[in-house]
């Protein structure tokens, strides 16, 4: 049989005939070559979310902040909370303007500075007493920000709608009309600061800049001589940080819609790819997307999340490649992930679900979200033989299964009831007979048939033979697997057995 391994990500190119390859919540993992690995890559599941807790109001979620001192802080709608060890939220206050776009938060170890976009600003104090007071800022040398950093004792955002941002008193919240910068390198308004390894990277619509702490006075920053970063912004909420790099969503003044990686060194770097290029064209908006980042398992994620396209595309920098993160409906239709907000609090990573403001652990032993279904699908590569009709006589998946427990080849009703007593006491849970899906397409990836499931991957059937037979003949190959099974485990890649033909 010949192997079809599965190499990159998500891939589907202008045109079909290049590439049709689709991931859906499924991020690759190099196998070591000198463990001589069956296949090179294996495809896992993306975590699921397991229930933390959730706000006493439930809302659309705007912004998730571990502090320093190990607090945590979420806004959702214009309700501020704390959120304690145990994962209650207890409510500090409202804020003033009823926005739906996202917060910022950053603290400085003392306290902690809450922006949304509006005129108005607020701290938490993270010390002294009362503790966790929630404080509308009154300063009038303070106009408000989209977004918050720290760097060198000085926390920085930007002023909206102006080319000017600034920074705070060393240590404190506090502010002096004089500590502002103005960006000079192009001629277009701030949307963003972020601090990258004590640099501060200014982004602009069109084109951005880097600054640094001089130490100067009045106002401590200056721009890096001879430094300008040709890629603007695209969306102000895009911008997240992770290691020492920083991931947005950017244009310039050449044009729109690459994904971009940048560093201390002042270099940014195109990550996203044509493919994924091609995708964000389709998108009626895209300056409302958010960015988030979370590391588990050595797998560092970036996702951009659009929210009036209701998609969310992860780069995984391990492997610098892309899938689809999808969260699914009672209906069956895929939508945007939930985990739109992200960091890491209480030694675990967790997310606010953006419709609810429910809290959950980003969670590789849960293969649920929520108990919601993850569906997977991941198609492959183009199987030719110089375009002539091939008969795949068997194909073969290469998947780890029989890893759900409590599950049978037919639906399975479990009663919480000791075994000494009648089901009829119930109420029964009903489980579902797992299986694992094959769709074709014969023409390129244009068009696929129905999906033809198949079994014998329940609680116990480890290394089944996952072989589809009477597959008919086609001159260009692509095969799809897909599964809602709630089971730990990953897919290799497969083998077809092509036979060939004269025309």
């Amino acid at each position: 049989m010949v192997q079809l391994a599965l190499n990159s990500g998500a891939y589907s190119s202008e045109s079909l005939i290049a590439n049709a390859q689709r991931s859906v919540n499924l991020y690759a993992e190099m196998n070591p070559a000198n463990t001589k690995p069956t296949f090179p890559t294996t495809q896992y599941v993306r975590p699921g979310l397991k229930p933390l807790g959730a706000p006493p109001n439930p809302g659309l979620s705007r912004c998730l902040y571990g502090a320093t001192n190990g607090d945590g802080y979420a806004v959702i709608g214009q309700a501020i909370y704390y959120i304690d060890p145990n994962w209650q939220f207890n409510f500090l206050g409202n804020l003033i303007a009823n926005r739906g776009t996202p917060a910022s938060m950053i603290d400085n170890g003392k306290g902690v500075l809450v922006v949304d976009g509006s005129p108005q600003g607020y701290s938490i104090n993270l010390t002294g007493n009362p503790l966790r007071q929630l404080t509308q800022i009154t300063d009038p040398n303070f106009f408000g920000a989209d977004r918050v950093d720290f760097l060198d004792t000085f926390l920085i955002y930007n002023i909206p709608g102006t080319n000017q941002w600034g920074c705070t008193l060393s240590d404190q919240i506090a502010f002096n009309g004089l500590f502002v910068g103005i960006k000079t390198a192009w001629p277009d308004p701030i949307l963003a600061v972020v601090a990258i390894e004590r640099e501060v990277w200014v982004f602009g619509p069109k084109k951005s800049e880097a600054w640094f702490n001089a130490g100067a006075t009045p106002f401590p920053m200056q721009i890096l001589p001879g430094v300008i970063i040709e890629q603007g912004c695209a969306a102000k909420y895009s911008p997240a940080k992770m290691d020492t790099n920083v991931y947005w969503l950017s244009q310039s003044p050449e044009g729109a819609r690459m994904v971009m990686r940048g560093n201390a060194q002042n270099v940014a770097q195109r990550i996203s790819t044509h493919a994924i290029e091609k995708e964000l064209l389709k998108y009626a908006r895209m300056d409302d997307a958010i960015g988030s980042v979370y590391q588990i398992q050595g797998h560092s994620f970036y996702e951009l999340h659009f929210p009036t396209a209701d998609r969310t595309w992860a780069y995984d920098q391990a492997t610098e490649q892309w899938f689809e993160d999808a969260s699914i409906d009672n209906n069956g239709t895929l939508h945007r992930a939930r985990n739109a907000f992200t960091t890491y609090l209480y030694g675990k990573n967790v997310a606010l679900d953006w419709a609810t403001g429910q809290l959950y652990e980003i969670d590789l032993k849960s293969y649920t979200d929520n108990g919601q279904p993850i569906p997977w699908i991941r198609s492959f590569p183009h199987f030719t033989n110089e375009l002539k009709y091939v008969n795949q006589a068997a194909i073969v998946g290469d998947f780890a299964i029989g890893t759900r427990p409590n599950t049978g080849e037919v639906n399975q009703f479990l009663s919480p009831w000791s075994a000494g007593f009648s089901s009829g006491f119930g109420p029964l849970t009903q489980v579902a007979a797992p299986t694992v899906n094959l769709r074709i397409s014969r023409d390129g990836g244009a068009n696929f048939g129905n999906n033809r499931p198949k079994g014998l991957v329940s609680s116990g059937h480890y290394r089944s033979m996952m072989r589809w037979r009477g597959n008919g003949l086609a001159r260009d190959w692509v095969l799809e697997f897909s599964s809602t099974s709630e089971m730990s485990g990953g897919l290799n890649g497969a083998y077809v057995d092509p036979v060939g033909a004269s025309a």
